[in-house]
């Protein structure tokens, strides 16, 4: 049985992953400003901060949306074919009764 989700909950879960990207690359950018103000190396961390704030939300989004979801399937048919193997799990015990 597949469980199917809302259209509420793909819509948190989907708004979730874009507000992991936008946090991400404000947290990277504010800490690559702050750190050029430190230094006075104006505008090179502020930009390294966002380039690696973006990779680090792509990757995330990537990683969820893609990797996971992939993962999940093939964990879900490995347990289905060992359970078509050996009867399933709803085959009825001969050990007796209740």
């Amino acid at each position: 049985m597949k469980e199917e989700e809302s259209q509420v909950q793909t819509l948190a879960r989907f708004t979730g992953h874009g507000l992991t990207l936008a946090l991400s690359i404000g947290l990277f950018l504010a800490a690559g400003w702050w750190l050029d103000g430190r230094l006075g190396t104006t505008p090179l961390f502020t930009i390294a901060g966002a380039m690696l704030g973006a990779g680090a939300g792509f990757y995330s989004m990537i990683q969820h949306l893609v990797l996971f979801p992939r993962q999940a399937e093939e964990e879900r048919k490995a347990r289905s074919a060992k359970d078509d193997s050996t009867g399933g799990p709803d085959e009825p015990d001969e050990g007796g009764g209740r």
